[in-house]
Protein backbone atom coordinates (compact mmCIF):
# COMPACT_ATOMS: atom_id res chain seq x y z
CA UNK A 1 0.00 0.00 0.00
CA UNK A 2 1.22 3.48 -0.87
CA UNK A 3 2.66 5.38 2.09
CA UNK A 4 2.71 9.14 2.41
CA UNK A 5 6.05 10.88 2.64
CA UNK A 6 7.04 12.28 6.02
CA UNK A 7 5.74 15.79 6.63
CA UNK A 8 7.77 18.08 8.86
CA UNK A 9 6.25 20.25 11.55
CA UNK A 10 7.03 23.32 9.44
CA UNK A 11 5.09 21.94 6.48
CA UNK A 12 2.14 20.81 8.59
CA UNK A 13 1.40 23.62 11.01
CA UNK A 14 -0.32 22.86 14.30
CA UNK A 15 -0.48 26.50 15.42
CA UNK A 16 -3.63 27.60 17.20
CA UNK A 17 -4.00 30.90 15.33
CA UNK A 18 -2.56 32.61 12.28
CA UNK A 19 -0.69 35.09 14.46
CA UNK A 20 0.85 32.35 16.58
CA UNK A 21 1.96 30.63 13.34
CA UNK A 22 4.29 33.58 12.78
CA UNK A 23 6.02 33.13 16.15
CA UNK A 24 5.90 29.39 16.95
CA UNK A 25 9.50 28.15 17.27
CA UNK A 26 10.59 31.56 16.03
CA UNK A 27 10.95 33.38 19.36
CA UNK A 28 14.76 33.36 19.53
CA UNK A 29 15.05 34.87 16.05
CA UNK A 30 12.58 37.58 17.06
CA UNK A 31 14.26 38.42 20.38
CA UNK A 32 17.75 38.63 18.85
CA UNK A 33 16.33 40.81 16.08
CA UNK A 34 14.84 43.18 18.65
CA UNK A 35 18.20 43.21 20.46
CA UNK A 36 19.85 44.24 17.20
CA UNK A 37 17.33 47.03 16.71
CA UNK A 38 17.95 48.20 20.30
CA UNK A 39 21.69 48.31 19.57
CA UNK A 40 21.04 50.34 16.43
CA UNK A 41 18.84 52.84 18.31
CA UNK A 42 21.42 53.10 21.11
CA UNK A 43 24.16 53.81 18.55
CA UNK A 44 22.10 56.63 17.01
CA UNK A 45 21.56 58.18 20.43
CA UNK A 46 25.27 57.74 21.19
CA UNK A 47 26.19 59.63 18.03
CA UNK A 48 23.99 62.51 19.22
CA UNK A 49 25.88 62.63 22.52
CA UNK A 50 29.18 62.44 20.61
CA UNK A 51 28.08 65.38 18.43
CA UNK A 52 27.27 67.47 21.52
CA UNK A 53 30.67 66.79 23.08
CA UNK A 54 32.55 67.63 19.87
CA UNK A 55 30.62 70.90 19.31
CA UNK A 56 31.08 72.00 22.92
CA UNK A 57 34.81 71.15 22.75
CA UNK A 58 35.20 73.20 19.55
CA UNK A 59 33.25 76.15 20.96
CA UNK A 60 35.26 75.98 24.18
CA UNK A 61 32.19 75.71 26.41
CA UNK A 62 33.28 72.29 27.62
CA UNK A 63 36.44 70.27 27.01
CA UNK A 64 36.79 66.59 26.10
CA UNK A 65 40.08 64.91 25.22
CA UNK A 66 40.66 63.45 21.76
CA UNK A 67 41.19 59.87 23.11
CA UNK A 68 37.89 60.14 24.98
CA UNK A 69 36.08 61.33 21.85
CA UNK A 70 37.66 58.55 19.79
CA UNK A 71 36.57 56.02 22.40
CA UNK A 72 33.00 57.37 22.27
CA UNK A 73 32.97 57.19 18.47
CA UNK A 74 34.36 53.63 18.51
CA UNK A 75 31.72 52.55 21.04
CA UNK A 76 28.94 53.99 18.85
CA UNK A 77 30.30 52.32 15.71
CA UNK A 78 30.72 49.00 17.54
CA UNK A 79 27.16 49.17 18.83
CA UNK A 80 25.86 50.01 15.34
CA UNK A 81 27.77 47.14 13.73
CA UNK A 82 26.51 44.71 16.38
CA UNK A 83 22.94 45.79 15.69
CA UNK A 84 23.45 45.51 11.94
CA UNK A 85 24.80 41.94 12.22
CA UNK A 86 22.00 40.81 14.54
CA UNK A 87 19.29 42.37 12.39
CA UNK A 88 20.85 41.09 9.16
CA UNK A 89 20.99 37.49 10.39
CA UNK A 90 18.06 37.06 12.72
CA UNK A 91 15.42 39.43 11.34
CA UNK A 92 15.73 37.85 7.90
CA UNK A 93 15.50 34.40 9.51
CA UNK A 94 12.45 35.46 11.54
CA UNK A 95 10.52 36.83 8.57
CA UNK A 96 11.40 33.92 6.30
CA UNK A 97 10.29 31.35 8.84
CA UNK A 98 7.20 33.37 9.76
CA UNK A 99 5.98 33.49 6.15
CA UNK A 100 6.73 29.79 5.63
CA UNK A 101 4.84 28.82 8.77
CA UNK A 102 1.91 31.08 7.93
CA UNK A 103 1.43 29.45 4.53
CA UNK A 104 1.80 26.01 6.10
CA UNK A 105 -0.73 26.90 8.79
CA UNK A 106 -3.32 28.06 6.24
CA UNK A 107 -2.81 24.97 4.07
CA UNK A 108 -3.07 22.66 7.09
CA UNK A 109 -6.28 24.31 8.28
CA UNK A 110 -7.82 24.10 4.81
CA UNK A 111 -6.96 20.43 4.45
CA UNK A 112 -8.48 19.82 7.88
CA UNK A 113 -11.89 21.00 6.72
CA UNK A 114 -14.84 18.73 6.13
CA UNK A 115 -15.24 17.97 2.41
CA UNK A 116 -19.02 18.31 2.55
CA UNK A 117 -18.89 21.76 4.12
CA UNK A 118 -15.87 22.94 2.11
CA UNK A 119 -18.01 23.13 -1.02
CA UNK A 120 -20.10 25.85 0.64
CA UNK A 121 -17.13 28.19 0.94
CA UNK A 122 -15.40 30.52 -1.50
CA UNK A 123 -11.98 29.35 -2.60
CA UNK A 124 -11.11 33.02 -3.26
CA UNK A 125 -10.78 33.51 0.52
CA UNK A 126 -8.05 30.90 0.68
CA UNK A 127 -6.28 32.10 -2.46
CA UNK A 128 -6.27 35.62 -1.09
CA UNK A 129 -5.09 34.45 2.35
CA UNK A 130 -1.75 33.16 1.04
CA UNK A 131 -1.28 35.69 -1.76
CA UNK A 132 -2.68 39.21 -1.50
CA UNK A 133 -3.50 39.09 2.22
CA UNK A 134 -0.19 37.51 3.18
CA UNK A 135 1.61 40.14 1.13
CA UNK A 136 -0.25 42.81 3.11
CA UNK A 137 0.73 41.08 6.36
CA UNK A 138 4.34 40.94 5.23
CA UNK A 139 4.50 44.62 4.28
CA UNK A 140 2.28 46.09 6.99
CA UNK A 141 3.14 43.81 9.91
CA UNK A 142 6.39 41.93 9.53
CA UNK A 143 8.21 44.74 7.70
CA UNK A 144 6.89 47.38 10.10
CA UNK A 145 7.71 45.63 13.37
CA UNK A 146 11.44 46.52 13.34
CA UNK A 147 10.68 50.12 12.37
CA UNK A 148 8.10 50.43 15.15
CA UNK A 149 10.56 48.91 17.64
CA UNK A 150 13.29 51.33 16.53
CA UNK A 151 10.94 54.30 16.97
CA UNK A 152 10.00 53.17 20.47
CA UNK A 153 13.59 52.50 21.56
CA UNK A 154 14.66 55.88 20.15
CA UNK A 155 11.77 57.63 21.89
CA UNK A 156 12.55 56.06 25.29
CA UNK A 157 16.27 56.83 24.93
CA UNK A 158 15.47 60.36 23.80
CA UNK A 159 13.35 61.08 26.87
CA UNK A 160 16.08 59.71 29.18
CA UNK A 161 18.81 61.78 27.50
CA UNK A 162 16.74 64.94 27.49
CA UNK A 163 15.99 64.65 31.20
CA UNK A 164 19.66 63.93 31.90
CA UNK A 165 20.78 67.08 30.06
CA UNK A 166 18.24 69.62 31.31
CA UNK A 167 14.81 69.05 32.81
CA UNK A 168 13.36 72.43 31.76
CA UNK A 169 14.54 72.13 28.18
CA UNK A 170 13.38 68.52 28.13
CA UNK A 171 9.87 69.45 29.24
CA UNK A 172 9.66 72.16 26.56
CA UNK A 173 10.99 69.83 23.82
CA UNK A 174 8.72 67.03 24.91
CA UNK A 175 5.63 69.25 25.10
CA UNK A 176 5.99 70.79 21.65
CA UNK A 177 6.89 67.42 20.15
CA UNK A 178 3.63 65.91 21.37
CA UNK A 179 1.63 68.13 19.01
CA UNK A 180 2.27 66.08 15.82
CA UNK A 181 1.54 62.87 17.74
CA UNK A 182 -1.80 64.17 19.02
CA UNK A 183 -2.91 65.60 15.68
CA UNK A 184 -1.97 62.52 13.62
CA UNK A 185 -3.53 60.12 16.13
CA UNK A 186 -6.97 61.49 15.24
CA UNK A 187 -6.51 60.12 11.70
CA UNK A 188 -5.16 56.73 12.80
CA UNK A 189 -8.59 55.07 12.88
CA UNK A 190 -9.30 56.36 9.37
CA UNK A 191 -6.05 54.82 8.08
CA UNK A 192 -6.90 51.53 9.77
CA UNK A 193 -10.34 51.47 8.13
CA UNK A 194 -8.86 52.37 4.74
CA UNK A 195 -6.31 49.54 5.07
CA UNK A 196 -9.03 46.99 5.90
CA UNK A 197 -11.25 48.21 3.05
CA UNK A 198 -8.35 48.00 0.61
CA UNK A 199 -7.61 44.40 1.66
CA UNK A 200 -11.29 43.49 1.23
CA UNK A 201 -11.50 45.14 -2.21
CA UNK A 202 -8.32 43.39 -3.36
CA UNK A 203 -9.71 40.06 -2.15
CA UNK A 204 -12.90 40.61 -4.16
CA UNK A 205 -10.92 41.38 -7.29
CA UNK A 206 -8.79 38.29 -6.79
CA UNK A 207 -11.93 36.18 -6.38
CA UNK A 208 -13.48 37.60 -9.55
CA UNK A 209 -10.27 36.99 -11.49
CA UNK A 210 -10.07 33.41 -10.17
CA UNK A 211 -13.61 32.86 -11.48
CA UNK A 212 -12.47 34.00 -14.92
CA UNK A 213 -9.68 31.43 -14.92
CA UNK A 214 -12.00 28.66 -13.72
CA UNK A 215 -14.74 29.53 -16.19
CA UNK A 216 -12.49 30.40 -19.14
CA UNK A 217 -13.86 27.65 -21.34
CA UNK A 218 -17.48 28.61 -20.65
CA UNK A 219 -16.75 32.32 -21.22
CA UNK A 220 -15.19 31.62 -24.60
CA UNK A 221 -17.86 29.14 -25.67
CA UNK A 222 -20.67 31.69 -25.25
CA UNK A 223 -18.54 34.68 -26.35
CA UNK A 224 -19.06 36.50 -23.06
CA UNK A 225 -15.63 38.13 -22.99
CA UNK A 226 -16.93 41.70 -23.15
CA UNK A 227 -19.44 41.21 -20.33
CA UNK A 228 -16.85 39.50 -18.13
CA UNK A 229 -14.32 42.26 -18.78
CA UNK A 230 -16.93 44.83 -17.74
CA UNK A 231 -17.57 42.89 -14.53
CA UNK A 232 -13.82 42.81 -13.82
CA UNK A 233 -13.60 46.54 -14.52
CA UNK A 234 -16.13 47.23 -11.74
CA UNK A 235 -14.28 45.23 -9.06
CA UNK A 236 -10.96 46.55 -10.33
CA UNK A 237 -12.26 50.12 -10.03
CA UNK A 238 -13.42 49.41 -6.48
CA UNK A 239 -9.95 48.09 -5.60
CA UNK A 240 -8.30 51.16 -7.15
CA UNK A 241 -10.66 53.51 -5.29
CA UNK A 242 -9.90 51.76 -1.99
CA UNK A 243 -6.18 52.13 -2.70
CA UNK A 244 -6.59 55.84 -3.46
CA UNK A 245 -8.51 56.46 -0.24
CA UNK A 246 -5.82 54.69 1.76
CA UNK A 247 -3.03 56.68 0.04
CA UNK A 248 -4.85 59.99 0.59
CA UNK A 249 -5.28 59.26 4.28
CA UNK A 250 -1.64 58.21 4.64
CA UNK A 251 -0.25 61.24 2.79
CA UNK A 252 -2.46 63.69 4.69
CA UNK A 253 -1.35 62.29 8.05
CA UNK A 254 2.32 62.45 7.03
CA UNK A 255 2.10 66.07 5.85
CA UNK A 256 0.11 67.24 8.88
CA UNK A 257 2.60 65.62 11.23
CA UNK A 258 5.55 67.03 9.26
CA UNK A 259 4.15 70.57 9.28
CA UNK A 260 3.34 70.50 12.98
CA UNK A 261 6.76 68.96 13.67
CA UNK A 262 8.55 71.87 12.02
CA UNK A 263 6.39 74.34 13.92
CA UNK A 264 7.35 72.53 17.12
CA UNK A 265 11.05 72.93 16.26
CA UNK A 266 10.59 76.67 15.70
CA UNK A 267 8.88 77.01 19.07
CA UNK A 268 11.70 75.04 20.72
CA UNK A 269 14.42 77.23 19.16
CA UNK A 270 12.87 80.38 20.61
CA UNK A 271 12.40 78.71 24.00
CA UNK A 272 16.02 77.48 24.00
CA UNK A 273 17.22 80.93 22.97
CA UNK A 274 15.35 82.49 25.89
CA UNK A 275 16.80 79.98 28.39
CA UNK A 276 20.33 80.42 27.02
CA UNK A 277 20.06 84.22 27.36
CA UNK A 278 18.76 83.76 30.89
CA UNK A 279 21.98 82.07 31.96
CA UNK A 280 20.58 78.54 32.41
CA UNK A 281 23.90 76.99 31.35
CA UNK A 282 22.60 75.67 28.03
CA UNK A 283 25.41 75.15 25.53
CA UNK A 284 25.32 75.21 21.72
CA UNK A 285 26.08 71.52 21.60
CA UNK A 286 23.18 70.81 23.95
CA UNK A 287 20.77 72.73 21.71
CA UNK A 288 22.01 70.82 18.64
CA UNK A 289 21.52 67.54 20.50
CA UNK A 290 18.00 68.48 21.53
CA UNK A 291 17.12 69.37 17.93
CA UNK A 292 18.41 65.98 16.80
CA UNK A 293 16.57 64.18 19.58
CA UNK A 294 13.35 66.05 18.86
CA UNK A 295 13.40 64.48 15.43
CA UNK A 296 13.00 61.10 17.14
CA UNK A 297 9.86 62.35 18.88
CA UNK A 298 8.57 64.03 15.71
CA UNK A 299 9.25 60.91 13.69
CA UNK A 300 7.28 58.94 16.22
CA UNK A 301 4.38 61.34 15.66
CA UNK A 302 4.66 61.20 11.88
CA UNK A 303 5.12 57.46 11.47
CA UNK A 304 3.62 55.71 14.48
CA UNK A 305 -0.07 56.38 13.69
CA UNK A 306 0.32 54.87 10.23
CA UNK A 307 2.44 52.03 11.59
CA UNK A 308 -0.11 51.18 14.27
CA UNK A 309 -2.96 51.42 11.76
CA UNK A 310 -1.16 49.05 9.40
CA UNK A 311 -0.33 46.63 12.21
CA UNK A 312 -3.92 46.68 13.50
CA UNK A 313 -5.27 46.12 9.98
CA UNK A 314 -2.91 43.17 9.56
CA UNK A 315 -4.02 41.71 12.88
CA UNK A 316 -7.62 42.08 11.73
CA UNK A 317 -6.73 40.23 8.53
CA UNK A 318 -5.21 37.43 10.58
CA UNK A 319 -8.32 37.31 12.78
CA UNK A 320 -10.48 37.06 9.64
CA UNK A 321 -8.30 34.18 8.46
CA UNK A 322 -8.72 32.48 11.84
CA UNK A 323 -12.47 32.86 11.55
CA UNK A 324 -12.96 31.28 8.13
CA UNK A 325 -10.24 28.70 8.66
CA UNK A 326 -11.93 27.59 11.89
CA UNK A 327 -15.31 27.11 10.19
CA UNK A 328 -16.39 23.79 8.71
CA UNK A 329 -13.70 21.72 10.40
CA UNK A 330 -13.66 17.98 9.86
CA UNK A 331 -16.58 16.45 11.73
CA UNK A 332 -17.59 13.02 12.90
CA UNK A 333 -15.89 10.32 14.88
CA UNK A 334 -12.89 8.32 13.77
CA UNK A 335 -13.81 4.71 13.10
CA UNK A 336 -12.71 1.73 11.06
CA UNK A 337 -15.21 1.31 8.22
CA UNK A 338 -15.25 -1.87 6.12
CA UNK A 339 -17.15 -3.16 3.12
CA UNK A 340 -16.75 -6.93 3.28
CA UNK A 341 -20.47 -7.71 3.32
CA UNK A 342 -22.63 -4.98 1.81
CA UNK A 343 -23.66 -1.33 1.51
CA UNK A 344 -27.17 -0.58 2.69
CA UNK A 345 -29.22 2.51 1.90
CA UNK A 346 -32.46 2.73 3.87
CA UNK A 347 -35.19 5.33 3.36
CA UNK A 348 -32.73 8.09 2.45
CA UNK A 349 -34.11 11.48 1.45
CA UNK A 350 -32.46 14.81 0.66
CA UNK A 351 -34.37 18.06 0.87
CA UNK A 352 -32.77 21.50 0.77
CA UNK A 353 -36.01 23.20 1.68
CA UNK A 354 -37.39 23.15 -1.85
CA UNK A 355 -40.88 21.93 -2.59
CA UNK A 356 -39.40 19.04 -4.56
CA UNK A 357 -36.97 16.67 -2.86
CA UNK A 358 -33.66 15.90 -4.57
CA UNK A 359 -33.87 12.30 -3.36
CA UNK A 360 -36.93 10.69 -1.83
CA UNK A 361 -37.13 7.47 0.17
CA UNK A 362 -34.21 5.68 -1.50
CA UNK A 363 -33.60 2.10 -0.32
CA UNK A 364 -31.37 -0.62 -1.76
CA UNK A 365 -28.60 -3.05 -0.83
CA UNK A 366 -25.31 -3.57 -2.66
CA UNK A 367 -23.45 -6.81 -1.91
CA UNK A 368 -19.71 -6.25 -1.55
CA UNK A 369 -17.34 -6.68 -4.51
CA UNK A 370 -20.12 -6.18 -7.05
CA UNK A 371 -20.28 -3.66 -9.88
CA UNK A 372 -23.37 -1.45 -10.06
CA UNK A 373 -24.65 1.25 -12.40
CA UNK A 374 -26.82 4.24 -11.57
CA UNK A 375 -28.47 5.79 -14.61
CA UNK A 376 -31.12 8.41 -15.16
CA UNK A 377 -31.86 11.69 -16.85
CA UNK A 378 -30.12 14.91 -15.87
CA UNK A 379 -31.41 16.15 -12.52
CA UNK A 380 -32.67 12.76 -11.40
CA UNK A 381 -30.36 12.76 -8.35
CA UNK A 382 -27.56 10.44 -9.52
CA UNK A 383 -24.66 12.61 -8.36
CA UNK A 384 -26.38 13.43 -5.06
CA UNK A 385 -26.81 9.72 -4.36
CA UNK A 386 -23.13 9.08 -5.11
CA UNK A 387 -22.09 11.95 -2.84
CA UNK A 388 -24.16 10.39 -0.06
CA UNK A 389 -22.39 7.06 -0.51
CA UNK A 390 -19.05 8.87 -0.36
CA UNK A 391 -20.00 10.71 2.84
CA UNK A 392 -19.44 14.10 1.20
CA UNK A 393 -23.08 15.08 1.77
CA UNK A 394 -24.38 15.09 5.32
CA UNK A 395 -27.78 16.73 4.86
CA UNK A 396 -30.07 13.73 4.60
CA UNK A 397 -32.53 11.63 6.52
CA UNK A 398 -32.45 7.86 6.68
CA UNK A 399 -29.51 5.48 7.02
CA UNK A 400 -26.43 4.60 4.97
CA UNK A 401 -24.52 1.62 6.34
CA UNK A 402 -21.27 -0.07 5.39
CA UNK A 403 -21.19 -3.57 6.87
CA UNK A 404 -23.86 -2.44 9.31
CA UNK A 405 -22.01 0.71 10.43
CA UNK A 406 -24.01 3.90 9.95
CA UNK A 407 -21.72 6.48 8.31
CA UNK A 408 -23.84 9.47 9.34
CA UNK A 409 -21.53 10.42 12.23
CA UNK A 410 -18.26 9.01 10.88
CA UNK A 411 -15.56 11.45 9.74
CA UNK A 412 -14.69 11.90 6.09
CA UNK A 413 -11.10 10.89 6.87
CA UNK A 414 -12.27 7.49 8.08
CA UNK A 415 -14.50 7.00 5.05
CA UNK A 416 -11.73 7.89 2.61
CA UNK A 417 -9.66 5.04 4.01
CA UNK A 418 -12.31 2.85 2.40
CA UNK A 419 -13.70 4.89 -0.49
CA UNK A 420 -12.23 6.45 -3.64
CA UNK A 421 -14.24 8.83 -5.78
CA UNK A 422 -13.44 9.54 -9.43
CA UNK A 423 -15.16 12.63 -10.78
CA UNK A 424 -15.78 13.69 -14.34
CA UNK A 425 -12.60 15.77 -14.14
CA UNK A 426 -9.80 13.95 -12.33
CA UNK A 427 -7.41 16.53 -10.94
CA UNK A 428 -3.85 16.04 -12.14
CA UNK A 429 -0.92 17.87 -10.56
CA UNK A 430 1.77 19.53 -12.63
CA UNK A 431 4.10 16.67 -11.77
CA UNK A 432 5.25 13.30 -13.11
CA UNK A 433 2.96 10.39 -13.91
CA UNK A 434 4.53 8.53 -10.99
CA UNK A 435 3.79 11.31 -8.49
CA UNK A 436 0.25 11.69 -9.79
CA UNK A 437 -0.44 7.99 -9.30
CA UNK A 438 1.24 7.71 -5.90
CA UNK A 439 0.01 11.20 -4.85
CA UNK A 440 3.60 12.03 -3.87
CA UNK A 441 3.81 8.99 -1.62
CA UNK A 442 6.07 5.96 -1.80
CA UNK A 443 5.34 2.35 -2.64
CA UNK A 444 7.09 -0.67 -4.08
CA UNK A 445 7.67 -0.87 -7.83
CA UNK A 446 5.67 -4.09 -7.88
CA UNK A 447 2.63 -2.38 -6.37
CA UNK A 448 2.99 0.59 -8.71
CA UNK A 449 3.22 -1.46 -11.91
CA UNK A 450 0.36 -3.69 -10.77
CA UNK A 451 -1.85 -0.59 -10.41
CA UNK A 452 -0.67 0.69 -13.79
CA UNK A 453 -1.52 -2.62 -15.46
CA UNK A 454 -4.94 -2.94 -13.86
CA UNK A 455 -5.81 0.70 -14.70
CA UNK A 456 -4.82 0.24 -18.34
CA UNK A 457 -1.92 2.70 -18.19
CA UNK A 458 0.79 0.35 -19.45
CA UNK A 459 0.82 1.78 -22.97
CA UNK A 460 1.15 5.35 -21.65
CA UNK A 461 4.00 4.58 -19.24
CA UNK A 462 5.85 2.53 -21.83
CA UNK A 463 5.58 5.33 -24.36
CA UNK A 464 6.30 8.34 -22.11
CA UNK A 465 7.85 6.90 -18.96
CA UNK A 466 6.87 7.37 -15.33
CA UNK A 467 8.83 10.64 -15.07
CA UNK A 468 6.82 12.31 -17.83
CA UNK A 469 5.45 15.65 -16.63
CA UNK A 470 1.68 15.89 -17.02
CA UNK A 471 1.40 19.69 -17.21
CA UNK A 472 -0.93 22.00 -15.32
CA UNK A 473 -4.06 20.01 -14.41
CA UNK A 474 -2.87 17.25 -16.73
CA UNK A 475 -3.15 19.28 -19.93
CA UNK A 476 -0.50 17.10 -21.61
CA UNK A 477 -2.65 13.97 -21.07
CA UNK A 478 -5.85 12.89 -22.74
CA UNK A 479 -9.12 12.70 -20.82
CA UNK A 480 -8.97 8.91 -20.77
CA UNK A 481 -5.42 8.94 -19.45
CA UNK A 482 -6.43 11.28 -16.61
CA UNK A 483 -9.33 8.99 -15.69
CA UNK A 484 -7.02 5.95 -15.68
CA UNK A 485 -4.63 7.76 -13.35
CA UNK A 486 -7.59 8.26 -11.01
CA UNK A 487 -8.35 4.54 -11.16
CA UNK A 488 -4.68 3.68 -10.56
CA UNK A 489 -4.69 5.88 -7.44
CA UNK A 490 -7.62 3.91 -6.06
CA UNK A 491 -5.99 0.57 -6.85
CA UNK A 492 -2.70 1.63 -5.28
CA UNK A 493 -4.45 2.88 -2.17
CA UNK A 494 -6.29 -0.46 -1.98
CA UNK A 495 -9.68 1.18 -1.47
CA UNK A 496 -12.43 -1.39 -1.24
CA UNK A 497 -15.10 0.95 -2.64
CA UNK A 498 -14.76 2.86 -5.92
CA UNK A 499 -17.37 5.45 -6.91
CA UNK A 500 -17.36 6.96 -10.41
CA UNK A 501 -19.41 10.09 -11.06
CA UNK A 502 -20.01 10.63 -14.79
CA UNK A 503 -16.37 9.74 -15.31
CA UNK A 504 -16.87 9.13 -19.03
CA UNK A 505 -19.12 12.07 -19.91
CA UNK A 506 -16.27 14.22 -21.26
CA UNK A 507 -14.63 11.35 -23.17
CA UNK A 508 -15.17 10.05 -26.65
CA UNK A 509 -17.32 6.92 -26.97
CA UNK A 510 -14.44 4.49 -27.41
CA UNK A 511 -12.41 5.83 -24.46
CA UNK A 512 -15.50 5.90 -22.26
CA UNK A 513 -16.22 2.29 -23.16
CA UNK A 514 -12.67 1.31 -22.25
CA UNK A 515 -12.81 3.10 -18.87
CA UNK A 516 -16.01 1.34 -17.80
CA UNK A 517 -14.65 -1.96 -19.09
CA UNK A 518 -11.53 -1.43 -16.93
CA UNK A 519 -13.64 -0.70 -13.86
CA UNK A 520 -15.81 -3.78 -14.42
CA UNK A 521 -12.73 -6.00 -14.53
CA UNK A 522 -11.41 -4.79 -11.16
CA UNK A 523 -11.46 -7.46 -8.46
CA UNK A 524 -12.22 -7.40 -4.74
CA UNK A 525 -13.72 -3.92 -5.03
CA UNK A 526 -17.27 -2.66 -4.73
CA UNK A 527 -17.83 -0.35 -7.70
CA UNK A 528 -20.69 2.08 -8.25
CA UNK A 529 -20.77 3.84 -11.62
CA UNK A 530 -22.96 6.88 -12.30
CA UNK A 531 -23.19 7.29 -16.06
CA UNK A 532 -25.35 8.77 -18.76
CA UNK A 533 -23.58 6.72 -21.45
CA UNK A 534 -25.47 3.55 -22.38
CA UNK A 535 -23.22 0.79 -23.70
CA UNK A 536 -25.61 -2.19 -23.99
CA UNK A 537 -22.80 -4.75 -23.98
CA UNK A 538 -21.30 -3.26 -20.82
CA UNK A 539 -24.63 -2.61 -19.13
CA UNK A 540 -25.35 -6.33 -19.28
CA UNK A 541 -22.23 -6.99 -17.22
CA UNK A 542 -23.30 -4.87 -14.24
CA UNK A 543 -24.57 -6.89 -11.29
CA UNK A 544 -27.45 -4.44 -10.93
CA UNK A 545 -28.64 -1.31 -12.71
CA UNK A 546 -30.54 1.35 -10.77
CA UNK A 547 -32.71 3.76 -12.74
CA UNK A 548 -33.37 7.07 -10.98
CA UNK A 549 -36.29 9.25 -11.94
CA UNK A 550 -37.38 12.40 -10.10
CA UNK A 551 -35.24 11.53 -7.09
CA UNK A 552 -36.58 7.99 -6.70
CA UNK A 553 -35.42 4.53 -7.73
CA UNK A 554 -37.89 3.91 -10.53
CA UNK A 555 -36.65 0.36 -11.03
CA UNK A 556 -33.60 -1.81 -10.55
CA UNK A 557 -32.29 -5.19 -11.69
CA UNK A 558 -30.23 -6.79 -14.42
CA UNK A 559 -30.12 -4.75 -17.59
CA UNK A 560 -31.79 -7.32 -19.85
CA UNK A 561 -34.56 -7.81 -17.29
CA UNK A 562 -35.22 -4.08 -17.13
CA UNK A 563 -35.43 -3.81 -20.90
CA UNK A 564 -37.88 -6.70 -20.97
CA UNK A 565 -40.18 -4.81 -18.61
CA UNK A 566 -40.28 -1.84 -21.00
CA UNK A 567 -40.38 0.54 -18.05
CA UNK A 568 -38.14 3.42 -16.98
CA UNK A 569 -34.91 1.82 -18.23
CA UNK A 570 -36.40 0.98 -21.63
CA UNK A 571 -37.77 4.53 -21.92
CA UNK A 572 -34.41 6.04 -20.95
CA UNK A 573 -32.60 3.83 -23.45
CA UNK A 574 -34.81 5.12 -26.26
CA UNK A 575 -34.01 8.72 -25.30
CA UNK A 576 -30.28 8.13 -25.00
CA UNK A 577 -27.68 7.63 -27.67
CA UNK A 578 -26.77 3.98 -27.56
CA UNK A 579 -23.14 3.18 -28.20
CA UNK A 580 -21.89 -0.14 -29.45
CA UNK A 581 -18.11 -0.01 -29.27
CA UNK A 582 -16.48 -3.43 -28.92
CA UNK A 583 -13.21 -3.20 -27.06
CA UNK A 584 -10.13 -3.48 -29.21
CA UNK A 585 -8.34 -6.50 -27.81
CA UNK A 586 -4.97 -5.00 -28.70
CA UNK A 587 -5.58 -2.00 -26.41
Amino acid sequence: MCKSKKITSTEWSASATCKSALYDGNGLNFLLSILGIACKASAMLGFSVFTQKVIDTISGERSSTVPYLLLCAAACIGCLLTGAVLEYIFWTAFRSRALTQYRAHVCAKILGKDIAAFRQESSANYTSAISNDLNQIRMNYLEQLPYAAELLFSFIGTVILMLRYDIKLALIAFSVSLLPILLSSFRMKQIEECESNMALANSRFLGAFAEVLQGFRSIKSVKAERAVVQKLEHVNADASAAFSRREHAEISVAYIASLVGHLAQIVFFFAALFLAKSGEGISVGMIVVFVQLMRNISQLGISMPELMANIKASRKLMQNHDRFLASHRAQGRTALVTCCDRIEVEQVSVDYGNTKKILSDISFSLPANGCYAIIGESGSGKTSLLNLLAGSMREYTGYIRYDGSDIGDISSESLFDLISVIQQEVFIFDASIRDNITMFGSCSEEELYDAIRKAGLSALTEQKGLDYLCGENGKLLSGGERQRIGIARSILKKNKVLLLDEATSALDARTGYQIIDTVQKMEATTRVVVTHDIYPELMERFDCVFVLKDGRVAESGKFDELLARKGACWSLLNKTTKVDCPLDQST
